[in-house]
C-alpha cells in the first residue's frame, strides 16, 4: 500500500510540535506548510521559548543517506528567521529514531537544492534547548542589586 507523503509529513510535523509543546515551547504549525506556490514562505513550525524564536523545516524518512532540500525552502526559512529574529533549523528524524536538529549553515549548496550529508547526526533537542539558554539573558541580570 502506498502512503501519501503529505500525510506522513503532517504526522511528523505534529509529532515534533507535540514534543516541543511538552518541553515548554509555544508552537505553531504553518497552516499551508508543504502547500503549493504562495507569495510568502511559511515554515513547518515556529517554536518560541523564553522569548527565543526557532523557525523549523521538518523532514523525516525511513532510509539513511544525504538529504536534499530545495533552495526555495532553505532561502524561505532563512528569510523568515531573519524577519522574526529567530534561529533557522532543519529538524530530521529517521524512522524509529529521535529528532536531530541542524543549522541551515550546515547545508551544502548543489545548485537548485541544498544537501545535508548526514541528517541522522546533529543536535538533540536538549542541545537546542541549551543553545537557546546560552543566548538568552534575562534583562533583570543587567540591573545592579542594591544592598
Amino acid at each position: 500500500m502506498l502512503r501519501n507523503p503529505k500525510v506522513k509529513g503532517s504526522r511528523a510535523e505534529n509529532e515534533l510540535a507535540d514534543t516541543l509543546w511538552e518541553r515548554g515551547f509555544a508552537v505553531v504549525r504553518g497552516p499551508s506548510s508543504g502547500g503549493g506556490s504562495r507569495r510568502r514562505f511559511q515554515p513547518d513550525l515556529v517554536a518560541i521559548k523564553d522569548g527565543r524564536v526557532v523557525v523549523i523545516e521538518v523532514k523525516s524518512r525511513s532510509d539513511e543517506g544525504p538529504l536534499y532540500i530545495s533552495a526555495e525552502q532553505v532561502m524561505g526559512l532563512s528569510e523568515f528567521a531573519k524577519r522574526s529574529g529567530g534561529i533557522a533549523l532543519l529538524a530530521f528524524r529517521l524512522r524509529g529514531g529521535e529528532w536531530r536538529f541542524h543549522s541551515i549553515d550546515e547545508l551544502v549548496p548543489t545548485g537548485a537544492s541544498f544537501r545535508l550529508d548526514d541528517p541522522a547526526s546533529g543536535m538533540k533537542l536538549r542541545d537546542v534547548e541549551e543553545l537557546l539558554e546560552r543566548r538568552h539573558r534575562d534583562i533583570t541580570s543587567y540591573f545592579k542589586k542594591e544592598p
